[in-house]
């Protein structure tokens, strides 16, 4: 009689591969034709979106980048200009090295005005006449003799001085109070100033500057380097394309426009009753009212430390807004991006009517290939699974048959060549454990019972292990004693603490020491000399992990040394003596020394009578 249970655990289990196989599959068509009418619509904001961030990000690039190669090139020529100024080259009381200021005017054309300041008042620089007009370049400076009134004499196209006098302005000048001279000698360093409008053009104005010392470190002036805003980054944001009706700014975080992609000017008022604009009051309405935005969102705009993706509404249409820090020392910036989303708008033509009919043709097929598929596949990977749940029991004798699909012989056969390689990998990995257990017993035997000691300690100056008799010659009744107690090797053990740092030279040198001999201290403070052979171990990428090497006591052969060489001079006092000895006999038994000392008796004889 047939078993009822039998029949229908056989089918479930049929049943259930089958699922596995076609429903999921069958789940994502149906979610996917489901989804996309959705997705459709949906796809079309998100490319507006990504395609917003991604120019945002990219303009904002290009802002920074623009940006960074501008400070970079003031900040260079100061530190010439300082070198110069404190070796004599150049001289601003008794003005000379102007060639040099014109020479940096001719290769740098955005800058407008590269000059020093000394300590007695003095000015000296060169700036160019014009910002519309960058050849036209002329000398200025004050001094004691000028009464500090600065004049301007102009170049010729060679970079020679003229006799000319150019302009001549009718107050004093004192650059030790102008911002840039100030900020540089609070700063005692590279600083940027606060951007102002210049003294004589009232265009605004940042300043690089960078104060100058003497061989004594006192203070002997400042240079500074200026370029107008207006023509360097404004121009660059002018030219720059930001969709159709884009727009970039760049504010201080006091809220004043620093440059701008409009055409309107920066500066309000005239004369002295001159001032820079604040964003909020541009002419230009995208400028305005992002400015006015960003108060909103931020209670101020020192708040903003990060890249900053926001959106708004100007006039019921949404505009992407990208703000991103820019900062070099003092320099504070805000760089603002403002772009309408109907710059997007006319890219996105999508027709969903089709991808609908075509994703519910995709569905109907792919259940019917769904199921055909599960027919074929589901007997020869129950055989793969039967046989790999037998080796996940220990069994590593299988095999399994190959089947009419080519895939799923594919498996069988990889599945059967792995079945043998572990098989084969089992047995080598026992045998190599059992290498790898006797290696390092032996090593462990070798470690612990060597007569030498050996050890391994770290670059910082701590042993990482030591061998018992490595603890017993520096006196420690054991390994871990000795670890624990030595925190610093160069201090700790060494006599000369100077010896590690050589030590260490060496080894950073030429990866290794030989005989190398030293005097350290043991635990109860006597001293023992030693004699060490260490290498050092690297990362694969260069860098020192540890050392490890061997030493030795070699206190009692050092002593042997002491008294070989003493029981040497010892001799050769001795040699000395006897050499001098046999000198004198030598010369007494001259026969010149005989006639000597007969003459003298003679004299004596006579000297009785």
């Amino acid at each position: 009689m047939i078993n009822p249970k039998g029949l229908s655990d056989r089918y479930l289990r049929k049943f259930r591969l089958r699922t596995t196989l076609v429903v999921p599959f069958v789940l994502q068509i149906v979610a996917a034709v489901g989804l996309v009418g959705f997705l459709a619509y949906r796809s079309g904001q998100q490319a507006i979106n990504d395609v917003a961030s991604q120019l945002r990000t990219e303009l904002s690039n290009r802002i920074t980048e623009r940006l960074d190669s501008y400070i970079e090139i003031p900040k260079a020529i100061n530190r010439l200009n300082a070198t110069a100024f404190a070796r004599g080259d150049i001289d601003v009381s008794n003005p000379r090295g102007e060639h040099l200021f014109w020479q940096q005017m001719q290769n740098y054309p955005t800058l407008s005005f590269i000059y020093c300041g000394d300590e007695q008042g003095g000015f000296f620089g060169v700036r160019r006449l014009s910002e519309q007009d960058s050849t036209k370049v002329v000398l200025q400076f004050s001094n004691s003799e000028t009464n500090f009134i600065r004049q301007g004499f102009g170049f010729d196209e060679r970079g020679d001085l003229t006799t000319q006098q150019i302009g001549s302005f009718d107050k004093p000048f004192d650059p030790r109070v102008r911002p840039w001279y100030e900020a540089a000698k609070t700063a005692r360093g590279e600083v940027w100033s606060e951007i102002y409008l210049a003294f004589s053009t009232l265009f605004p104005t940042v300043t690089a500057s960078f104060p100058v010392y003497d061989q004594t470190n006192a203070a002997i002036g400042v240079c500074a380097t200026d370029f107008f805003l207006p023509q360097e980054l404004s121009i660059f944001l002018q030219n720059l394309e930001i969709g159709k009706t884009g727009t970039a700014f760049i504010v201080e975080r006091s809220g004043r426009l620093v440059a701008t992609s409009s055409q309107e000017p920066m500066v309000t008022g005239s004369g002295e009753q001159s001032e820079r604009l604040l964003a909020t009051a541009s002419a230009n309405a995208n400028i305005r009212e992002t400015a006015k935005y960003l108060n909103t969102q931020f209670s101020n705009l020192n708040q903003i430390q990060s890249v900053q993706q926001l959106d708004f509404k100007l006039n019921g249409e949404r505009q992407y807004v990208q703000v991103v820090p820019f900062q070099d020392r003092n320099l504070d910036w805000l760089v603002i991006l403002t772009i309408p989303e109907a710059d997007f708008m006319s890219q996105i033509n999508a027709s969903q009517r089709n991808t609908l009919w075509l994703s519910l043709g995709a569905l109907g097929v792919a259940i019917a290939l769904g199921i055909l598929t599960s027919r074929w596949i589901t007997y020869p990977i129950m055989r793969v699974s039967q046989a790999s749940e037998d080796i996940a029991a220990g069994n590593l004798d299988q095999h399994v048959k190959p089947s009419r699909i080519i895939e799923i012989e594919k498996l069988a056969n990889s599945f059967n060549s792995m079945s043998h390689q572990l098989k084969n990998s089992f047995h080598l990995l026992k045998e190599k454990n059992e290498a790898l257990r006797i290696a390092e017993e032996n090593y462990r035997s070798i470690f612990e019972n060597a007569l030498e000691g050996i050890f391994q300690s770290s670059p910082d100056g701590r042993f990482i292990s030591v061998n018992p008799a490595m603890a017993r010659i520096y006196g420690y009744d054991s390994p871990v004693e000795m670890i624990a107690n030595v925190t610093e090797i160069s201090s700790q053990v060494y006599v000369d603490p100077q010896g590690r740092k050589e030590f260490q030279r060496h080894l950073d040198m030429y990866g290794k020491v030989h005989n190398w001999e030293y005097q350290v201290y043991r635990q109860d403070g006597s001293i023992i000399w030693v004699e060490e052979d260490t290498r050092a171990v690297y990362d694969p990428s260069g860098k020192i992990l540890y050392y490890e090497g061997i030493i030795q006591d070699i206190s009692e052969r050092k002593c042997q040394e002491e008294q070989l060489k003493r029981q040497l001079e010892e001799l050769k006092i001795e040699i000395d003596q006897q050499k001098r000895e046999q000198e004198v006999a030598k010369i007494t038994q001259s026969d010149y020394f005989q006639e000597l000392q007969a003459e003298a008796e003679s004299l004596r004889l006579d000297d009785d009578w």
